[in-house]
């Protein structure tokens, strides 16, 4: 791709390879490897600037230069879906973030060349948790819809087709055995679902059952995925601090699900580079309850493999205080960047020049130089 203002060749040069293609290990529009600069750990980098700088830009086009090579999802904090919860779903049950994780992980599942779907067995089983708390008694068509794309985040490609409708099923048959439609449905909903985690001797039913092995180390929970999940549902709906414990916690599923399809002999044959996670707009509450969880885990030692790009309206945000800062093209070759212990020592603030005298920045189609 053939790029214009604001040293955009510093991202997507090929040769020498730019930032893109040494944080993800692929040059773009390719499927040619590059060694990582930052092996152990990539900074989740930031590309500040005020409006009409061209963020917007540079996150579709690394969105289009790596779409169906690695797995990829964009996101922009300011859309609709994220500033308020559709008229069926009560506010205790919904988040901006937990609507991001939804849309992240439905296009993250995407399958990529020489590799199928990804399934996210520990994000969709904390996710409904989280929507069962609103559920009460409410009608089951619309309990079903929700059901339904949540579950459908466990559909992976080559892995028992159609396993995620059966499973909907059978956990729309406990809710409705289950309740009277006068109290709480969380706890049926969530054991439904590790039903459903330890039935058949599948390579997928093993999956689900590490994920729900996963959750015993939720706080309190004594080892108890169940426990576990029941805690995770009432935090979430609690609001405040409370919920977002809980939404660290679903953030890092996220992780933990893509660390899985990347973990193994045969999926490390199949799958190139790493994950990318694009988030426009992050100064709004989707992006920042997704920003923090990572640079608060990474911090604590808790890592991922994710490469993170996103855009912020200014030049600086108390969740980046001690970032490491450059210019866009003084990363061109190599960002130098070392993390410190605090979080937002995980993060690398790119600040984009200012616009030339040609107007609005655009990415002119072809191949990378």
């Amino acid at each position: 791709m053939r790029t214009e203002l604001h040293s955009r060749d510093s991202l997507f040069d090929t040769e020498p390879p730019g930032l893109a293609s040494r944080l993800v290990g692929l040059r773009p529009y390719q499927l040619g490897a590059t060694p990582y600069e930052h092996p152990a750990e990539p900074p989740f980098v930031v590309f500040a600037g005020g409006r009409g700088q061209g963020k917007t830009t540079l996150l579709r086009a690394l969105r289009d230069a790596y779409h169906g090579h690695t797995p990829i999802a964009l996101i922009d904090g300011e859309e609709r879906q994220f500033t308020a919860p559709p008229p069926e779903r009560p506010a205790r049950s919904w988040s901006p973030v937990g609507q991001a994780l939804t849309a992240a992980a439905e296009q993250l599942a995407e399958p990529v060349r020489g590799a199928g779907r990804i399934a996210f067995p520990r994000l969709s089983s904390g996710l409904l948790a989280v929507a069962a708390g609103g559920w009460g008694d409410r009608e089951a068509p619309h309990i079903r819809l929700e059901a339904e794309r949540i579950l459908l985040l466990n559909e992976a490609d080559s892995w028992l087709p159609g396993f995620a409708g059966r499973w909907v099923g059978k956990v729309i048959s406990k809710l409705v055995a289950s309740t009277n439609g006068t109290g709480p449905v969380v706890e049926p909903i969530i054991e439904a679902t590790l039903e459903a985690f330890t039935e058949g001797v599948s390579p997928a039913h093993r999956r689900l059952r590490r994920a729900a092995a996963w959750y015993r180390d939720y706080p309190n929970a004594d080892g108890s995925p169940k426990l576990a999940l029941i805690l995770l549902s009432r935090h979430f709906a609690a609001g405040g601090a409370s919920r977002r414990h809980a939404e660290r916690h679903l953030v890092r599923a996220l992780l933990a699900d893509l660390d899985d399809a990347y973990t193994g002999v045969v999926q490390r044959s199949h799958r190139h580079g790493r994950p990318v996670l694009l988030i426009d707009n992050v100064q709004e509450p989707a992006g920042l309850g997704l920003l923090e969880p990572v640079l608060r885990d990474r911090a604590d030692g808790i890592g991922d493999q994710a490469v993170f790009f996103a855009a912020l309206r200014g030049y600086a945000h108390p969740a980046l205080r001690n970032a490491g800062r450059l210019a866009l093209p003084e990363a061109a070759r190599e960002t130098g960047w070392r993390p410190g212990t605090s979080p937002s020592s995980r993060a690398l603030l790119l600040s984009l020049p200012p616009l030339t005298a040609g107007g609005t920045p655009r990415v002119d189609e072809g191949r990378p130089r």
